[in-house]
């Protein structure tokens, strides 16, 4: 159903509104429905209904009607002479009230006048306005079951075959001309631009973010591409969790309490952007608490409360490893609050780094650029000023970039007076110091690390961490396990990302890991981040093949018993 002014007026204006449940499992829908809705709709009465049983003999001004068989289920309820859409609607029906941006009155805009940014928000703007979902889009084709997360080439065939150059450009073309010819009407808006438009859109966060600072009267108003697509599709995504039957006993809750800030201030609610690939907003140009709140949020949710973890990576998350999809639904969660702030907020947006390692990057990046500086600088001012940082149980800094060289990393460790909670912080252990150490010592409950190493000995080191200094690190290292000994630091975990020119130190780098009283030992393998062609990674990088199996040479490595130590956690392993 297409969205209709008098059905919406229907809905909020009605006094008692029945959510009833038609057929087989329909309980799920009721309760997913209620999830999302409830508190939209101000719905205080929801009854199941099941097959053979007829509607409630209390009337009610307006019915929702949850069914997988819609045609079924619209046969049983106007048997009691319903009609549809005056007297009901099915439930999916309502799923256009969360697609908050679509219809609005947009005013695409480049700043300050880049005529590239200015046609890329005009062809993915427009598209994402009015619901056009691009065939480039990864969920395209997700109520079909071919969701495949945005990885390497992990990418479905039926994407690779939708994907024709010139099918994609000629699409993009006639986006262009419309967005174009919509757009006309606001070079002649002027100063009037924040009065007759309800949003606008640019396809640079950085540029988002100097708009909003010379213009803040029009601030609450300004959106990115980004969310402008995610948004226009909230309804697709609640369509997808609403059907689906998969089920899955991992466990897994990150959604409901973790904040995932990433580059140019995207967000997640997963600890891996790779994991969980959809944005709930830009954390430097919307406010905090709309994105912890907003509609895909809330549907982000709902896949991990219902159990369908829908939007998930199987391939990618372990946690789905041991706990494989199955064809009955499993009982819900516990329907807890969420609280009105993130419980974890790791934050990875920052690339600057004293190190290039072949596994990460090509060069070595100091400074960032003034867009990425303006992005980060407005992210770190965000959080600062939300007080989340103070409130959450604990953040994560680092992953993306070196800690303790980044200023905006600093930022977030050491500005405030409130003793925070708890503070794990990712580097590559160069530059942590005991002057570094003075800095931190008192301003948190509970310390951790997770520490980049990647080689057991100084010639390996050369290799795989280029431009670090082997000797100063492990002076480093030696004053961190002292810290860890006298329990001034609550975990230390040391990395090794597993490759051609390391995986031979497997053993050594784990019995030094146990000298000096680490807690964990974590080896990944290599990703492809551009750095190699596919053939150099496949043959002479990854140490395994493309199917993901292990070669031989790292499997008997592995066969060392101290690789069955329990400090060691392999991320390939089940």
């Amino acid at each position: 159903m297409k969205r209709n002014v008098n059905f919406e007026k229907r809905i909020r204006n009605a006094k008692s509104i029945a959510v009833v449940g038609i057929g087989e499992n329909s309980g799920k829908l009721v309760s997913d429905f209620l999830y999302i809705f409830g508190n939209i709709l101000c719905i205080g009465d929801s009854i199941e209904l099941h097959d053979g049983l007829g509607l409630p003999d209390s009337k009610h001004d307006y019915y929702i009607c949850c069914a997988y068989d819609r045609a079924q289920a619209a046969d049983k309820i106007e048997t009691a002479g319903l009609k549809y859409g005056d007297d009901y609607l099915m439930a999916e029906d309502c799923f256009f009230l969360l697609d908050d941006l679509k219809g609005s009155r947009i005013a695409f805009m480049a700043y300050p006048g880049d005529a590239k940014g200015w046609i890329k928000v005009l062809i993915f703007g427009y598209a994402a306005k009015h619901g056009r979902v691009t065939p480039r889009d990864r969920y395209k084709d997700i109520l079909s079951g071919h969701y495949s997360n945005n990885n390497g080439n992990r990418y479905g065939r039926h994407l690779q075959q939708n994907n024709k150059v010139f099918g994609r450009k000629l699409i993009y073309a006639s986006y262009l001309l419309l967005g174009c010819i919509e757009s006309i009407q606001q070079l002649f808006a002027g100063k009037r631009l924040n009065e007759k438009y309800d949003h606008i859109c640019f396809d640079s966060a950085a540029d988002a973010i100097r708009y909003k600072k010379d213009y803040p009267y029009a601030s609450g108003k300004v959106i990115t591409v980004e969310t402008l697509r995610a948004h226009t599709m909230a309804s697709l995504y609640m369509k997808a969790v609403y059907f689906d039957r998969r089920q899955n006993g991992c466990g897994c809750g990150t959604p409901l309490n973790t904040l995932w800030i990433g580059e140019h201030g995207t967000t997640r609610l997963c600890g891996c952007p790779d994991y969980l690939d959809i944005s709930c907003g830009n954390l430097g140009v919307t406010e905090c608490e709309q994105i912890w709140d907003s509609p895909l949020a809330r549907i982000m949710r709902l896949s991990v409360v219902n159990n369908t973890y829908t939007f998930c990576s199987r391939e990618l998350c372990r946690k789905f490893n041991a706990n494989k999809d199955g064809e009955a639904l499993l009982e819900r969660k516990a329907d807890e609050p969420v609280n009105s702030f993130p419980d974890i907020i790791k934050v990875a947006n920052d690339y600057v780094c004293n190190l290039h390692c072949p596994s990460c990057r090509k060069r070595i990046l100091t400074k960032n650029d003034n867009n990425a500086e303006t992005e980060i600088s407005a992210c770190t001012q965000a959080l600062l000023e939300s007080g989340w940082l103070d409130k959450a149980d604990k953040l994560v800094v680092g992953a993306s970039g070196e800690t303790f060289l980044s200023k905006n990393y600093r930022r977030l460790l050491y500005d405030g007076i409130v003793k925070r909670n708890s503070i794990y912080i990712m580097t590559n252990g160069t530059l942590f110091t005991p002057a570094e150490w003075k800095k931190l010592e008192g301003r948190y409950e509970h310390i951790g690390f997770s520490v980049s190493v990647d080689a057991a000995t100084k010639e390996t080191y050369s290799k795989v961490r280029c431009g670090g200094n082997f000797d100063r690190l492990m002076e480093n290292m030696e004053f961190l396990s002292g810290l860890r000994r006298e329990n001034k630091v609550d975990d230390v975990t040391v990395n090794m990302v597993v490759q051609r020119d390391n995986y031979k130190e497997i053993p050594d780098f784990i019995r030094w890991a146990k000298r000096l009283g680490f807690d964990c030992v974590y080896l990944s393998h290599i990703w492809n981040w551009g750095t190699f062609t596919d053939e150099e990674f496949e043959n002479n990088i990854s140490m395994f093949d493309k199917t993901g199996k292990m070669k031989t040479e790292l499997a008997a490595v592995l066969e060392d018993p101290v690789c069955k130590d329990p400090i060691v956690d392999m991320r390939w392993g089940d």
